[in-house]
């Protein structure tokens, strides 16, 4: 069985994202903003306080990360925010918007850095960044959203930037897209039941290799364009 860390994982994606691993039998590392939030509570899963937006709170993570194991071998990078749905320019908010890019793509950033070390071995290693279609430049065609949709662009750049980096670290990095999900940041109208994509998801992060590193996938298995 595997250790992964899980950001985010208090709600939505990250929650189901613990309750099917833990029910598979493999340790959780559960990183959440207020601890006292997380609903479930297992022998194998251990929550420690995580807030990405901040570099002081990464740093308290990974060092309490450190205290409790040796290493990982998944890391899914979940913990995000939305901008507001659909946001004309006339509407943007740059201070929101700063906020949106700090926690979804500086985020992820941030927690990769902090881990990498107890990621890096002579076994294969894994990061999986939570994405969205919405940021894929060629799947634009509605326009707005600007803050969420360059967060979510930003973050497959990252992505590609730590695939190649992770090739010296036996260290395979890849986006996944979770498709439009009902959870609190997808809404009540969304099609697809959090468990059905939570469980493509990981179906993908197990199947991910060096040959699937730097690419961005959707939970069917469907590659996505940059």
């Amino acid at each position: 069985m595997a250790t992964w860390v899980i950001t985010g994982a208090n709600r939505g994606l990250g929650l189901e994202f613990a309750k099917q691993l833990l029910a598979a039998g493999h340790t959780i590392i559960a990183g959440v903003r207020r601890p006292e939030d997380m609903e479930i509570r297992h022998e194998h899963m251990i929550v420690h306080q995580l807030d990405v937006a901040s570099t002081a709170s990464v740093e308290a993570f990974a060092r309490n990360v450190r205290s409790s194991i040796d290493s990982i071998d998944v890391l899914v990078n979940n913990a995000g925010r939305m901008d507001g749905r659909w946001q004309s320019l006339e509407e943007v908010d740059p201070e929101i918007s700063l906020d949106v890019l700090n926690v979804n793509t500086i985020g992820p950033l941030r927690v990769s850095k902090a881990l990498w070390p107890l990621l890096q071995g002579a076994q294969q290693t894994k990061v999986a960044n939570i994405s969205s279609l919405m940021g894929s430049i060629e799947d634009c065609m509605s326009g707005r959203s600007y803050a969420y949709r360059t967060s979510k662009t930003g973050l497959n750049m990252i992505t590609k930037i730590l695939a190649v980096e992770g090739q010296h670290d036996n260290i395979s990095v890849t986006s996944y897209h979770p498709g439009w999900a009902k959870t609190d940041m997808g809404g009540e109208r969304a099609p697809v039941p959090v468990s059905v994509s939570v469980k493509g998801l990981i179906e993908l992060i197990n199947e991910q290799t060096q040959e699937r590193s730097g690419r961005f996938y959707e939970y069917t298995g469907d590659e996505l364009p940059w």
